[in-house]
């Protein structure tokens, strides 16, 4: 048999099914097919290089930390182990640190809330009075709120329902004073504080007054603490006034 050299052998531009070539097989000479050869052939830990396409929908073990590129910095990291500190690591715009916070019952821990758009506190505690309330006092059975600052009033007049307390200075003998329906459980204390002459008095008379119509205040001191209820204003202590 004519030994041919490889180089000698004419040049295959394409390779077709029918395309055969020979491989000894047990000192056998048989036919390899192109099917043979390339459809569904099982490779032995091959070195692939690049190749120009590829499906990886079948295969399995990609190692994320090596055979993924274009991660950002910590993210192969966060993949393999994702907790909230990997997490963190991974973001550049966190205010924080600790554990993730999702909407339900988060506990915070120390927290810097700004200022919330909404929020409700009934089951808050430790409100410092002094440093925390501003606008409105809280008073019982969920009424309006009195302003913790003192209404003047000189002469006759409205007794507010906005201050907690008035400080009444009377100018006449039986000066006039009202006092409008309050909120449920609306507290309001009337002090009288001065008089323009001895003798002068204040007679206040609310809209409505639970088992009485007025209250007299007839001396300097003298002194009513209201809560409204229902539908009236009652006195839950005084001192000097007559309440009649």
């Amino acid at each position: 048999m004519t030994t041919i050299a490889i180089s000698a052998l004419p040049v295959a531009t394409v390779i077709n099914a029918a395309d055969v070539m020979p491989i000894v097989q047990s000192g056998i000479t048989k036919q390899l097919t192109k099917t043979l050869l390339f459809t569904s052939p099982t490779l032995v830990t091959p070195i692939l290089g690049t190749p120009t396409s590829g499906i990886l929908t079948n295969c399995t073990g990609l190692p994320i930390a090596t055979g993924v590129s274009g991660l950002a910095a910590n993210v192969a990291t966060f993949l393999a182990t994702p907790s909230s500190a990997n997490l963190a690591a991974v973001l550049t715009d966190e205010t924080g640190t600790g554990a993730n916070v999702f909407a339900n019952t988060p506990t915070l821990v120390t927290p810097i809330l700004g200022t919330p758009t909404s929020g409700a506190l009934t089951n808050c505690t430790g409100l410092p009075l002094t440093t925390g309330v501003t606008g409105a006092l809280p008073v019982a059975n969920g009424g309006t709120g009195a302003s913790a600052a003192v209404q003047s009033l000189s002469g006759p007049g409205a007794v507010n329902i906005t201050n907690l307390v008035t400080a009444f200075t009377s100018t006449a003998t039986g000066n006039a004073l009202t006092l409008a329906d309050g909120a449920q459980g609306q507290l309001k204390t009337i002090i009288y504080v001065a008089e323009a002459a001895g003798g002068d008095t204040g007679v206040l008379t609310p809209t409505n007054l639970g088992s009485a119509t007025t209250i007299t205040f007839n001396a300097v001191g003298d002194s009513v603490t209201l809560q409204f209820a229902g539908t009236d204003w009652w006195v839950v202590g005084f001192r000097g006034a007559v309440v009649a």
